[in-house]
């Protein structure tokens, strides 16, 4: 995707790092329960006392015990990179935000400038992205809210 709207690009993010979150928790889930369900153990001999001849008592350690339970999650997806940016029509009178992201076709007397687009979202913030181009925040209406 080389050329596409503001609002479509954004909402394509958005559903990437939610689909990423949803993977990394549904992966986690099945390790789990495949850890549970293999009964893999750690066996240990473990002498009753500090003599050298004692007798050795077996422990049996379940894995699952040595995971962490917490559950790792995005927290944050970050996209930077060079653009065009335009203002067009579409049908019916709605017009949108065009990125191009084609590389400009080099000319003799001038170069068109390109901008520095950065696209943030974070977990913190409910997955609204927070947009900035050339350094300077950029206040864009989200309408992909779900």
């Amino acid at each position: 995707m080389a050329t596409c709207t503001l609002d479509q690009w954004l909402y394509a993010l958005r559903i990437a790092v939610e689909a990423a979150n949803e993977s990394l928790r549904r992966r986690r889930a099945m390790q789990y329960a495949v850890g549970d369900a293999s009964g893999q153990a750690l066996h240990v001999d473990v002498p009753r006392d500090a003599s050298a001849d004692s007798p050795l008592d077996s422990v049996v350690i379940p894995l699952r015990w040595f995971r962490d339970p917490h559950v790792p999650q995005v927290t944050e997806l970050s996209v930077e990179f060079s653009c065009r940016l335009r203002y067009e029509r579409g049908r019916g009178g709605e017009g949108g935000l065009i990125i191009d992201l084609h590389p400009p076709r080099p000319t003799w007397f001038r170069r068109r400038s390109l901008h520095r687009m950065r696209i943030a979202f974070r977990a913190a913030d409910a997955w609204e992205p927070s947009v900035s181009i050339d350094e300077r925040v950029a206040l864009i209406p989200w309408r992909g809210r779900a």
